[in-house]
């Protein structure tokens, strides 16, 4: 790829991630949501869960 075409990537790149996380959307709380359920899964494997 040239570097023209590398600048172009980024430009439209940055312009996606800006329009996913932009107020109102609920992007963030997906995002939040996948993160938790990842950690609380590890952490009941390693056994470092909170106890309920």
């Amino acid at each position: 790829m040239s570097a023209a075409e590398k600048i172009a990537m980024g430009i439209v790149s940055i312009g996606m991630i800006t329009t996913l996380i932009l107020p109102g959307r609920q992007t963030p709380a997906v995002i939040n949501a996948f993160t938790k359920l990842f950690r609380g899964s590890l952490a009941t494997a390693m056994g470092t869960g909170v106890k309920v």
